[in-house]
């Protein structure tokens, strides 16, 4: 019974990191931080990989299937901000 609390107790402490990187993202997408923001999703994408591993019910995998639209949503954001910040064109001459 202890190991099942602590894997829900380690669940919980994953899923908080995920959702406060995303908060993150979203504040840094705001202040056209193209780097950092992408340095967040990739941390929090790697750390949702580990959340659907441990994933063993069907609440858990509601958070999981959650939690993946909010990153594609936020690297959807992430990369429409790389493409704004592209070259600037020359004059033609």
């Amino acid at each position: 019974m202890t190991t099942k609390v602590e894997s829900v107790a380690e669940f919980i402490r994953i899923r908080q990191q995920v959702e406060l990187l995303a908060k993150q993202i979203v504040s840094t997408t705001e202040q056209k931080t193209e780097a950092e923001s992408r340095h967040r999703l990739d941390e929090a994408s790697k750390l949702l990989v580990t959340l659907t591993a441990m994933a063993s019910n069907d609440v858990q995998d509601i958070v999981i299937r959650r939690l993946t639209r909010q990153l594609a949503s936020l690297g959807a954001k992430v990369e429409a901000l790389g493409k704004k910040r592209g070259p600037k064109k020359q004059p033609a001459v």
